[in-house]
Formats: structure tokens, sequence, C-alpha cells
């Protein structure tokens, strides 16, 4: 048996049914062992960068460890960016590449692999022996699984072709995960069982690991005894849809009624969401509150931006357990939900001007919504626009949404989007990507369409990079610098062999959206939008323009 067919058992092993990667020196040998098991899919992206965001796009929507493969040298170095992004979602990762063996002749691909990979926020795993390659693989997966964060795998290239002549034996690393206490215990819970029961006006910020662990309905329950408003971080969106006290995401995308709401919390509880700087608003969204945290992660490394209590623990388990310990008390108030606060909930919307430049973003993002089927799985681009998305985009019944916005990087959808629709075929899948993110990686529709892909792609299109247009204009600079005059981007979507529509008006982005899902394969919606209508939140922060954002009525 060859090195590399034996790692190509051991990735099976670990639950490898899917890949995605590039091919080169560094890996072909142990890619066409992994394809020779019709059991395995390895899908082919055109930049490497690309492998790793689909990687992790797989990885956030299957619970699995996302797996792609790449080649030495500089197909490590084009992955630093989707490394970072993919450290900061915290999303296990295993990046398989290969390496020049040390005193090679050619070393034109060679370089420190290790300095540059820890470098990126990237563990680093080598292969040393044949002897030690299992227990070394292993390790790499354990480390991703456990850690949730991106690992690289380094193959020496001369170690993968020799042979082995026994009997090869792989110990997968799911089988060594250890228990987690998930209930706490009820000492660990009573410091924030009484300061929810002192607190006067509490606040519950819900986020993706309540959404995981199905903490909605306990949630829901805390919320009617307490008296606690409820509201979600931007991964949480549209959880507590329907409900007649729900005030939607906290942070720079809060509604104006959810800023003067929230801004009143004297107790602010964090069930499976990080409460970092943008869900608070730099610490300035509750400024009389004390805050405690529920969540299944191991204890942060840093205090944050908001100091506060933290227990980790299983978010539905411990919610639970919270609730039975203040029905036990018979805790019952009113907190924030009254008639002053019902009055805010219920004012008139704001009716802002129409744009005379381009579609209106606020009317596209909300028709946008209503014409998502439930169930629907929603992926979201980074950049000025995500912002109409989080604000003004309801979702359906049981719709899923993922952002790439992770490192603050632009330019990663494409790729996530990919590993998203690879990793849950079937379910209808609705992307939303900027234009100029959609240039980064333009070539990645031809991977759509070549892979069999199926994703109705809009594309939110200002004819430049909307974030910069904006802070030129916030401080008296000539906007054009960051704009351009856009290509066809249905024509491109036809060049490779996709198809598409650009939308003349608002209301035809619900038929666009019927006709891209009941087609099939790649759709591309190009919708030109206004470029001279800045976020609410870039209108606060770059003009000085207090929110006057409503709050995203969803239904249930």
């Amino acid at each position: 048996m060859k090195v590399y067919e034996a790692i190509a058992q051991s990735l099976i092993a670990e639950g490898v049914t899917d890949f995605f990667g590039l091919m080169g020196d560094g890996n072909m040998w142990l890619w066409g062992a992994m394809c020779r098991d019709k059991s395995v899919r390895a899908y082919s992206t055109r930049h490497e960068s690309m492998a790793v965001s689909a990687a992790d796009g797989y990885a956030r929507t299957t619970g699995k460890v996302g797996v792609c493969m790449v080649t030495c040298g500089p197909g490590i170095t084009q992955c630093g960016t989707s490394m970072i992004a993919a450290f900061r979602g915290k999303t296990p990762v295993v990046i398989i590449a290969g390496e020049i063996q040390p005193g090679s002749k050619n070393k034109t691909q060679s370089m420190d692999q290790k300095r540059f990979v820890e470098s990126v926020n990237t563990r680093f795993f080598t292969v040393t022996s044949a002897d030690n390659m299992a227990e070394e693989i292993a390790e790499a997966f354990y480390a991703a699984r456990i850690n949730r964060c991106p690992v690289l795998l380094n193959l020496p290239m001369g170690l993968q072709e020799s042979s082995i002549d026994w009997d090869y034996d792989y110990r997968p690393s799911w089988q060594f995960l250890p228990k987690r206490m998930e209930t706490p215990a009820p000492d660990i819970l009573e410091e924030v069982i009484e300061k929810l029961v002192a607190a006067e006006r509490p606040v519950i910020v819900a986020g993706r690991g309540a959404m995981i662990s199905g903490a909605k309905d306990e949630l829901i329950k805390l919320g009617e005894r307490t008296g606690a408003l409820l509201a979600t971080s931007l991964q949480g969106k549209g959880l507590f849809a329907g409900n007649e006290w729900n005030v939607g995401i906290s942070g720079a995308f809060a509604a104006e009624p959810a800023e003067r709401l929230l801004a009143e919390a004297d107790f602010v509880l964090g069930v499976g969401a990080e409460l970092g700087y943008y869900t608070t608003e730099g610490g300035l969204m509750f400024p009389s509150a004390e805050v405690a945290r529920i969540d299944i992660r191991p204890m942060p490394e840093e205090i944050g931006v908001i100091p506060g209590l933290y227990v980790q623990a299983d978010a539905k388990k411990a919610v639970a357990a919270i609730n039975e310990a203040l029905e036990s008390r018979q805790v019952r108030k009113t907190g924030l939900r009254n008639a002053e606060t019902r009055a805010i909930l219920d004012a008139p919307d704001h009716v802002f001007p129409s744009p005379t430049d381009g579609l209106d973003p606020r009317k596209l993002a909300r028709q946008l919504g209503a014409a998502l089927p439930k169930d629907v799985l929603v992926t979201c681009g980074a950049g000025h626009f995500f912002s109409w998305i989080g604000m003004y985009m309801p979702l359906p019944a049981g719709a899923e949404i993922q952002y790439s916005y992770n490192f603050g990087a632009v330019g990663q959808g494409l790729g996530v989007m990919i590993g998203t629709a690879a990793g849950n075929p079937g379910r209808k899948h609705v992307a939303i990507e900027g234009d100029g993110s959609m240039m980064f990686n333009i070539q990645e529709l031809e991977t759509i369409v070549r892979e069999k892909l199926q994703i109705t792609l809009v594309i939110w299109n200002d004819e430049g990079y909307g974030a910069e247009v904006h802070k030129l204009t916030a401080k008296g600079f000539d906007e054009k610098l960051a704009q351009w005059v856009s290509p066809d981007f249905t024509a491109l979507a036809k060049a490779f062999g996709g198809d598409g529509v650009k939308l003349d008006t608002v209301d035809q982005i619900g038929g666009a959206i019927q006709t891209g899902l009941a087609k099939g394969g790649l759709y591309v919606i190009d919708a030109r939008v206004s470029a001279s209508t800045p976020s609410d939140p870039y209108a606060k922060v770059h003009h000085g323009i207090p929110s006057k954002a409503p709050l995203l009525r969803q239904p249930a």
C-alpha cells in the first residue's frame, strides 16, 4: 500500500464524503486515491482560497469537519485570508497540503509552510513518518473538532509516494471526543438566576448557538417569566420571528425602536451569542446593564468589550434549568413588557425617500425576503450591502442564513455558498453577494455550473465598492474613485453555462427568485441598486444621521 492510499483510508474513516480543492503536484496522488472510493465526491474550485471558504461553508451547515486539498507553497499562501476567516468563524476545517521535501534541488515552490500557516491563525500538523502517520492524522482532525478551528495537515511529497508493508490500522479522532458536561450544576447557574430575579428590565440576546441547540421554546418561556425582551445576534436572525416582544437584531444592525429599548436594559443574558463588538455596538448598546453569557464553547480567551459572567453549558439545557429554578420560586415579572414598550414597538415606520439612481435597497430587501420559500438556505457575502439584508430582509419559517463576514473580508461569499450548496443537496438555496466581491472570484461561477450546484444568486450591484463610496462622500472626496461601469453579470453567468436576468424594477424580484429556484443550477439576478443611498449604520456612523430604521416584522 502506498502512503497516499493509507492517508485516503484515514480520511474516509474520519467521515470525509466530500472535499474541495485545487489539484497540484502536492496532492494529486491522494486526490486520485480518494476518488477511487465511489462514496467520496471531490469539488474542484478554480482558486485555492475558495476551496478553504467552501470547506468553511460546508462545515457550518452540515456539522461535519470541512476538508479541502491544496498543493504546496503558493497553493497554501493563496489560502491565507480564508484561513483567518475560518478561524474567526470558529469553523472546524482541515486543509490538506503537500510539501516540497527538504534537500530537494527544485525549490521553486518551497517555503516555511509552518511559519506561514501559524501566522494566519491555523494550527499546523505534519506527518513525520509512515510509522507515526495514523496518530498524526488523527491528532489533526481531533484538534479541528475540539477547538473548532482550521488545521493544516502537512504531507511531505516524497513520503506520500513511499510504501508500507504492514496492515494499516487507523483509529479516527471522533472515537476519542470527550463527553461534555452540558447541563451545569445548580450552583453554577445560581448567580445568573439571582440576577434574573433581581433584574427589572432584562433582555435576552440569542445567537446561532441557541438555534443549533434548539433553545427557542425555552428562551421564549424564560422571556415570559421574567418580562425580558427578545433579541438576537446577526447570526441568530429570525429566531424569534412573529413573537410580539421580539425587537430583532441587537447591535450595529438594530432598528431604532430596538436601540431605544435595549438601552434601558439592566441585565442582558446572552445565550449562544458571542456578545462581541458588533452585537453590542462596541459596548454602547447596553450602557447600564450587567451581562451574563451561556455558551457551549470553552471559556473565552478575552474579557471582551462587555465583561460579565460566563457559564459553559448547552443553551437549551441551561435555560431549561433556569426556568425550572424560577418556576420553583414562583418568579413572574412584567419587566420591559409594558404599555410603553408596546407603544414603541407598534409606532408607524419612518418613511424614507425613494432613490432615483437605482433600485430602492430597502424595498428590494423586503421583497426579496417575502419571495423566499420556507426552509430556504441563504448565504450572504460581506460589504456595505449586507446591512440591507440584516435589517430589512425577513426570513420565512425554517430558513437558515449564513454570512461570510467573519474576517470582514469581501470576496469570500462565492466560496462559502459553494460549500453550503454541496453540503445541502436538494435544499433550496438563495445566495446574495455584492458586485465588488463577485469580481474577486468570478471564475467560481464556472465551478457552480460544472459541479451542478443549485444556487440562485442575487448580485447586489451598486457599481462600486459601496463602503468606500459612502466613506469617501462623508469626508468630501470624489466617490467615483470607488465606482465603475458594472459588467453584465447575466451575460457572464450565461457564458459560464448558467442563466440569469437583470431586474428593471423591485417588483420583479419575486418572479426572478421563483424562476431561478425552478430552473435549478446557476441563476444570476443582477439587481442594480442605488449607489447614493447609505445603509442605516453607515448614515449614522459616517454622516451623523440618527437611525430611523424600522423593526423588521417577520412572520412566525
